[in-house]
């Protein structure tokens, strides 16, 4: 069966977007949803199942809206245990897709299923069915679709359109494996460092966002100099901004040698100027093959002057040797003041501020005040709890 003129054309636009679920696994839902309706289903799962390293099987299933996380933990301990034909899919050619008893039957299994009881109970569909997109060694992806007999969902239907979408889910889900394997590595690094107030985001070799912290989610957000681009690359407002960014990128995950490699860039285009993000760059490079030695990206970590309003200075002051003038000037730099405004709160004339703060960088060993930014998150850690306390 042929895909009409018509249906192409729909599912062609649909493409794109199943792409941009690969580096943002939180537009499964959506993308699914849409999906189980093109097919006239009411569930549409996908799932790897790894052989090799199970945290990828933990982290790589996704489902339409209509399937709850207690429906996903019933569905792996009654699903993939030969109950619904999950177990045998990936046995079947790829992109054939078939009935899930028919499959059963077909590999002998003919005792009565466990699941469809459960499946008809918490969903009210009473048929399964789906397909293998990929396998190899490591272990294989299937779709898998539940729904009713008696439903608008038509079989041969749903086969024309899958065997059209099935070779893009595998290409999708390909690109997606890294970005698991990497979400579930540095997610609880990243959620550390998101209490220290430190923004962190891992890019690929495109500058395409694959994971990110809340802290550098709020600076992408206010829209201030940093800014997500087309196909969810990493970018800045300021052209002068972006091109040193994607230079930097493109540079950094091309880096052989990656352990004294970094960029470290000072992005001008906010709207308060005179307090500048610092934006780091370093190559990340899988060595161990987890990734199969397909991932190369970079590490990218953000430093907001305005954040590092509560930081107690009182340990630098006393490890540089700070006279009190000079401690005041330091302090208001971290609070995001310009020279002026430094000289307006202190009641003192701008070349006095200026001349302290020249004595404050000669001390601390920095060239300017963004130096000196990094330089107190870098030696104390900000914990302030009150969330609220943003500007």
């Amino acid at each position: 069966m042929k895909i009409s003129e018509k249906e192409f054309g729909a599912l062609n636009q649909m493409i794109p977007s199943l792409y941009e679920a690969a580096i943002s696994p939180e537009l499964w839902v959506e993308r699914l949803d849409w999906l189980a309706d093109e097919l006239g289903c009411q569930n549409a799962i996908i799932m790897h199942v790894e052989n090799i390293r199970s945290e990828i099987s933990d982290y790589s299933c996704h489902g339409n809206s209509l399937v709850t996380p207690e429906g996903f933990n019933e569905y792996i301990s009654l699903g993939l245990n030969k109950n619904d034909g999950s177990e045998y899919f990936h046995l079947q050619d790829l992109y054939r897709f078939s009935i899930g008893d028919e499959v059963r039957h077909h590999y002998g299994d003919t005792s009565p299923s466990r699941f469809y009881p459960w499946l008809e109970k918490a969903t009210g569909c009473d048929q399964a069915a789906g397909m293998c997109v990929a396998k190899n060694a490591a272990g294989y992806d299937i779709f898998t679709v539940h729904y009713r007999d008696d439903g608008p969902f038509v079989t041969d239907e749903a086969a024309k359109v899958l065997r059209f979408l099935g070779p893009h889910l595998t290409k999708v889900l390909e690109m997606n494996r890294p970005v698991h394997l990497l979400r579930h590595r540095y997610r609880g690094f990243l959620d550390v460092l998101d209490r220290l107030r430190i923004g962190v985001a891992i890019l690929n070799a495109n500058g395409e966002i694959v994971v990110v912290n809340e802290e550098f989610s709020r600076i992408l957000d206010s829209r201030d100099a940093l800014i997500i681009g087309a196909g969810q690359k990493l970018t800045a407002r300021d052209d002068h901004d972006a091109r040193q960014i994607s230079q930097a990128v493109q540079k950094l995950s091309q880096q052989t040698f990656i352990e004294k490699s970094s960029e470290n860039l000072r992005l001008n285009s906010r709207v308060n100027e005179s307090s500048a993000y610092l934006l780091d760059l370093a190559p990340l490079r899988e060595k161990q093959g987890d990734f199969g030695g397909q991932f190369s990206g970079v590490l990218a970590t953000v430093v907001d002057p305005f954040w590092y309003t509560d930081i107690n200075t009182e340990l630098l002051n006393r490890h540089f040797a700070l006279t009190r003038t000079e401690t005041d000037v330091f302090d208001a730099v971290l609070r995001g003041l310009s020279n002026s405004e430094i000289a307006e709160h202190l009641g003192k004339g701008p070349e006095t501020v200026k001349s302290q703060l020249s004595s404050v960088y000669r001390k601390t060993g920095v060239s300017d005040r963004l130096e000196l930014v990094r330089l107190a998150v870098q030696m104390i850690i900000p914990l302030n709890e009150d969330r609220n306390l943003r500007r």
